[in-house]
């Protein structure tokens, strides 16, 4: 993973695929469209920036298209006259990709996954406490928490630890 630079939108355009593409795996990777899942575009185009599948069903990140280039509808004079792409025009193109494409989809990406793991945490929570009432529970029928622990196949310590953080919990919720 690291950020696109001139020479790979040179080296892109060189290889004569129509796509430039950004693997889950946070690799450039180069892709004609046969080598997508025909819902993945329209009329044969694909917008920069959004997400395609792939016939394999892998999802890529589509940075660049090759015509984008060929037809001069971003960087007019990026071609020179025996049609190759310009040094300056690729570090432009590069730069803008990082920018408006790559950056916003991998802070989007660490925001979606900074929320699941917070509802997992919040998940594991109140599994916890479930754990502490449950035991809680067992112990209040067996009579003691020894027996709560034998009952349950747990260490004394254990029962002693989840009954104790019951306690406090329905303390808190009470205060």
């Amino acid at each position: 993973m690291r950020p696109i630079t001139g020479t790979d939108v040179i080296d892109f355009y060189n290889t004569r695929y129509d796509l430039l593409v950004l693997t889950t795996d946070g690799e450039f990777d180069y892709i004609d469209y046969s080598d997508l899942a025909s819902s993945s575009y329209n009329d044969n185009r694909a917008t920069a920036y959004n997400y395609v599948t792939l016939d394999n069903d892998n999802e890529v990140q589509v940075l660049l298209e090759r015509t984008t280039i060929d037809e001069g509808e971003w960087f007019p004079d990026a071609l020179t006259d025996d049609g190759d792409l310009t040094p300056s025009a690729a570090d432009d193109m590069a730069a803008i990709i990082n920018n408006d494409g790559i950056l916003p989809s991998r802070a989007l990406k660490a925001i979606e996954a900074s929320k699941a793991w917070e509802a997992a945490e919040q998940t594991a929570k109140d599994l916890a406490a479930a754990r502490a009432a449950a035991v809680n529970e067992v112990a209040a029928y067996a009579g003691s928490q020894s027996a709560a622990a034998a009952v349950l196949s747990l260490d004394q310590s254990t029962v002693n630890k989840l009954v104790a953080k019951h306690r406090r919990a329905t303390t808190e919720s009470a205060s």
